[in-house]
């Protein structure tokens, strides 16, 4: 079942544009009521059950008073080594409001802490996404993946066929922002995260090594990146998946100096998904924003995800790629 907390029928009258929706044109969504966790601009939350367990999902529904921008909605799925909130308010631009200013209706699905990524991704994910399809009227949909998170997103693309058929959510186009598909290279990430003894990464100074820049709020804490057994939730290699010829348009994107998914690991995924680093194709493409492409900085995990410069250089590249 799916509950809101504010009645359904609001979320699709906004939707559909019968009354309008609160709309805001800012790049981060601080908390409007007392205390940190008080309710946001623009925001519906939800709780969804299924599988077994209880999932949260947030809409920020289309501000109709926002940029002019293209039509299509957006889920995106957490990013697990950082918290969620470093979609909506981790400085002066965030990812989620970023969208959202631009005409683009977002939908925020959480990964619980200790949930295997691969289960997540092909058994919960589909039921979550078919009970958006029921709340929402919109016809185009993409979905990203975020750090750690978009291993869920490429096991549900490597279902994609099936699960567009039973969840009525044809997802259009995908793109991952910093996610590793190989963490055994060139180091196993498993085994940097296993240095530490702290429950807080960032005490045991992962953060300033892999992580520069981000509060210790914003990061995982070590026991919610591994299951009950002490097993992380990832996969160190994501070999059991196939992102080739599934009707989906696919973009990779990577950071140069990111040292948690370095971008040769994206690289491999991105060659096995166009079939050969030769061709060229406006539906698969890997995009490594830096220097090399006359901007500002080279970036890392922290920079791509969260940073006046991806609000700059990277994302709007994304929009322009999606192009629905």
């Amino acid at each position: 079942m799916f509950y809101s907390s504010k009645p359904v029928y609001l979320v699709w009258l906004c939707l559909t544009g019968i009354f309008g929706c609160q709309s805001t044109s800012t790049t981060n969504y601080p908390p409007t009521g007392l205390g940190a966790g008080g309710p946001r601009e623009n925001q519906r939350n939800f709780t969804m059950d299924v599988s077994g367990g209880s999932y949260q999902v947030s809409l920020y529904p289309k501000t109709y008073s926002a940029l002019a921008g293209p039509s299509f909605s957006l889920i995106v799925v957490s990013p697990v080594l950082l918290s969620d909130e470093v979609l909506v308010n981790s400085g002066n631009a965030s990812l989620i409001p970023f969208f959202n200013s631009r005409g683009v209706a977002v939908w925020s699905v959480r990964i619980p802490p200790q949930t295997p990524l691969e289960k997540f991704g092909r058994v919960v994910l589909p039921q979550i996404t078919a009970a958006i399809r029921q709340q929402s009227t919109e016809a185009q949909w993409v979905m990203a993946g975020i750090s750690l998170g978009g291993q869920a997103v490429a096991h549900y693309l490597d279902e994609a066929p099936k699960h567009a058929t039973v969840t009525g959510v044809n997802i259009r186009a995908a793109f991952f922002l910093g996610t590793g598909f190989d963490y055994a290279y060139p180091a196993s990430f498993s085994r940097r995260l296993a240095q530490g003894t702290g429950q807080n990464l960032c005490a045991d100074e992962f953060c300033a090594r892999y992580l520069p820049g981000l509060k210790s709020d914003f990061v995982a804490a070590r026991k919610a990146i591994t299951d009950a057994a002490g097993k992380p939730v990832w996969r160190e290699v994501l070999d059991n998946v196939a992102l080739k010829d599934k009707g989906v348009r696919i973009m990779f994107v990577a950071g140069k100096v990111d040292n948690v998914a370095p971008s040769e690991s994206v690289y491999k995924a991105f060659v096995r998904t166009i079939g050969d680093e030769t061709k060229n194709s406006p539906d698969v493409r890997f995009y490594q924003p830096g220097r090399m492409n006359r901007l500002a900085r080279d970036f890392d995990h922290v920079s791509l995800i969260a940073s006046d410069d991806a609000a700059s250089d990277v994302w709007p590249e994304i929009i322009r790629w999606i192009d629905l």
